[in-house]
């Protein structure tokens, strides 16, 4: 996938549809979230959101937990496949002429490399946009420090002081989901998972 291309602009950025994968290092995607602005006229009031939930040992949680009705505009959770989201992902994008960004560039890569056939490939990549390559040109006009190791996400968005919550933070998502999953492996279901069980599934997917 080419990611050496102009960054997003302001209107595009504003349509985008935002993505991240979540899961444990060296295994498949667990979890695939996204989120976007609906309309051709992007507004905060009107968000959309989408919790795709990969592993087979969560799928019993879809539909039991759901973001609170202030948080987004419309919301779903689905029990797909990798390929399923990835193959709907790039169609939505293509067919209402959004950007596609995400922050974990190289992985984004090879899941749709080895998921997308040749023209939903094609699609993908001229609608997807690196995240970071935007986040250090801003970093750079600020004469801000961008170098290895200092490019997390977490620090661009307290630059752009977007709230973010205490619980927030590298790695905490996998603490998360490790938690939920020994207890559906022990428990079998949500209502026998521990209340701190049932807490790190809806921190998940805050």
């Amino acid at each position: 996938v080419a990611t050496k291309v102009e960054p997003p602009t302001i209107s595009e950025a504003e349509r985008a549809i935002y993505i991240d994968f979540e899961g444990f290092k060296g295994k498949p995607p667990t979890f695939f979230g996204w989120v976007w602005a609906i309309g051709k006229k992007a507004s905060d009031d009107h968000i959309a959101c989408i919790h795709d939930i990969h592993d087979k040992a969560l799928q019993p949680l879809v539909g039991e937990v759901e973001l609170p009705p202030e948080a987004v505009g419309t919301y779903e959770q689905r029990p797909f496949s990798v390929g399923q989201s990835i193959n709907d992902l790039a169609r939505r994008a293509e067919k209402q002429d959004r950007r596609i960004v995400s922050w974990s560039t190289h992985e984004m890569i090879k899941i749709a490399e080895s998921e997308l056939s040749p023209s939903l490939l094609r699609m993908f990549e001229h609608n997807y946009r690196d995240g970071k390559v935007t986040a250090k040109k801003w970093f750079k006009q600020l004469d801000l420090d961008t170098a290895k190791g200092t490019n997390t996400l977490v620090r661009y968005l307290e630059q752009a002081r977007y709230p973010l919550p205490d619980t927030y933070g590298l790695g905490q998502t996998t603490k998360r989901l490790k938690s939920v999953l020994s207890g559906i492996e022990n428990k079998g279901s949500w209502s026998r998972l521990l209340p701190s069980q049932q807490e790190n599934w809806m921190g998940v997917l805050a």
